[in-house]
C-alpha cells in the first residue's frame, strides 16, 4: 500500500507539473539591472567591464510539454581599458554568454522524441569582423550542474570593444522544474608581465 500511494503521490505531481507549464500564460518580457566592474592590474592598466541592455522574453513553448523552456535573449558586453600601464597590452579579448542550470532529468524512462538527456539548444548567428566564436547548436546540459554557454568572443583591435547578441533562441529540453540563467561579459588582457581578467555577471533568472 506504501508503494502504490507513493507512486500515486508522484504520478499526481508530474499532471500538476504538466498542466501548469502547458498552461502557461503568453510571452513575458524581463528587462534586468545593468551590472559593472573595474581594477588596475599590476602595471597599472585600468579595465572596465559592463553588461547592459540584458532581457528575456519568456515565450510558451511551441511543442506545448511540460519538458521545454523556449524563450528569447538579448545581452550586451562592453569594455574599455584606460591608464598609463607600464608594458604595453599586447592581446586581448571579450566574451559573453550565459551559465544555465536545469533542476531535475525527466528524459529517462520518457517517450518523448529526446535524446541522451536535456540538452540546450542556441540559435545565434554571428557575423564576425575580427574573429567571433562558433558555438554547437545543441549542447548536453546534466542535471544539478552549471554549464557555461558563450555566446560569442572577439580580438580587442582598441581600448574599447564590444559585443551585441540582441533576441538570441534559447531552448532547453528534458527539464523538469527551474530552469535557471545568469548572464556573464568577461574582458581578458595580456602585457609582457601581467595576464588579467574581469567578469561580470548578472542576476540569476528563471526562463
Amino acid at each position: 500500500m506504501r508503494i502504490r500511494s507513493s507512486k500515486a503521490g508522484l504520478f499526481g505531481l508530474l499532471i500538476c507539473v504538466m498542466v501548469s507549464a502547458i498552461g502557461s500564460g503568453t510571452a513575458a518580457a524581463e528587462p534586468l539591472a545593468d551590472k559593472s566592474r573595474e581594477t588596475t592590474t599590476d602595471d597599472g592598466w585600468q579595465i572596465r567591464i559592463s553588461k547592459t541592455d540584458e532581457n528575456l522574453d519568456r515565450y510558451p513553448n511551441l511543442a506545448a510539454t511540460p519538458f521545454t523552456r523556449e524563450g528569447f535573449v538579448s545581452l550586451k558586453a562592453i569594455t574599455d581599458i584606460d591608464g598609463t600601464g607600464t608594458a604595453p597590452v599586447n592581446t586581448g579579448t571579450i566574451s559573453l554568454g550565459y551559465q544555465i542550470g536545469c533542476q531535475v532529468d525527466v528524459t529517462n524512462g520518457l517517450t518523448i522524441g529526446l535524446a541522451i538527456g536535456p540538452n540546450i539548444s542556441i540559435g545565434i548567428t554571428t557575423l564576425g569582423v575580427g574573429g567571433s566564436a562558433s558555438i554547437a547548436p545543441t549542447v548536453n546540459l546534466k542535471p544539478g550542474t552549471i554549464t557555461t554557454i558563450p555566446f560569442a568572443t572577439k580580438p580587442l583591435a582598441g581600448p574599447h570593444g564590444s559585443i551585441t547578441s540582441d533576441q538570441v533562441h534559447l531552448k532547453i529540453d528534458g527539464c523538469m522544474g527551474p530552469v535557471s540563467l545568469r548572464s556573464y561579459a568577461q574582458v581578458n588582457i595580456s602585457t609582457p608581465t601581467a595576464d588579467n581578467s574581469l567578469a561580470v555577471y548578472g542576476d540569476p533568472i528563471y526562463l
